[in-house]
């Protein structure tokens, strides 16, 4: 699950910094934490990033669970990049938006966007082995992460339920969610909350 909406997503969203919740953020994971309970988790894991922390928080109280922090679950790292405002660099950055939708996956996820930026590889690689390690953890388990967006964006994209092409500027709002499956090894995108993608399943 994305955290609630934070300093860095409003009024100007940023790459990357430790931002902590917006009034509206807080409100967020409250509402949140009353639609999850549906759901019974046996564990709550969370970035270490002050507004995933935050969001955890909430909804680990409402769950009476403690939070259980994995450094490879923060945000990408952004590199020269931390702390700009996104809408400020499209010009600069035009040519790597167009290849990222133009280009193969297999080359684009190679791609270094700018120097010290996380590559899709990068992220999909220490993300991957993390939730691994937690369901081979938790077998037949309901656990809930919370995280973010750009990791989030990069799963559905290297699961092959998206592209960038077909996302065009389709955003992940914060507190939606992707519920997996797992045997331990592959994942399986069973529902989609927060983003306007429609599963295949869902498509007839």
């Amino acid at each position: 699950m994305r955290h609630g909406q934070s300093k860095g997503n409003h009024p100007i969203d940023t790459y990357g910094l430790d931002r902590e919740l917006t009034e509206k953020g807080h409100q967020q994971a409250k509402e949140a934490a009353k639609n999850l309970k549906r759901f019974k988790f046996d564990a709550i894991f969370a970035s270490p990033l002050v507004r995933a922390q935050q969001t955890a928080k909430i909804i680990a109280e409402e769950h009476k669970l403690a939070i259980l922090t994995k450094d490879a679950l923060k945000e990408r790292y952004h590199g020269v990049l931390e702390g700009k405002g996104i809408d400020e660099l499209r010009d600069e950055l035009k040519k790597y938006y167009e290849m990222r939708v133009n280009l193969p996956y297999d080359k684009w996820k190679k791609v270094v966007m700018a120097k010290g930026r996380e590559t899709d590889e990068e992220v999909i690689s220490r993300f991957l082995t993390t939730i691994r390690e937690i369901a081979v953890a938790y077998p037949g388990k309901n656990v809930l992460i919370i995280g973010h967006v750009s990791i989030m964006i990069t799963l559905l994209i290297h699961l092959g339920i998206t592209t960038y092409k077909e996302l065009g500027g389709k955003k992940f709002e914060n507190t939606g969610y992707i519920k997996l499956k797992t045997d331990g090894i592959d994942f399986f995108v069973e529902e989609l909350s927060g983003i306007d993608i429609k599963l295949k399943n869902e498509q007839n």
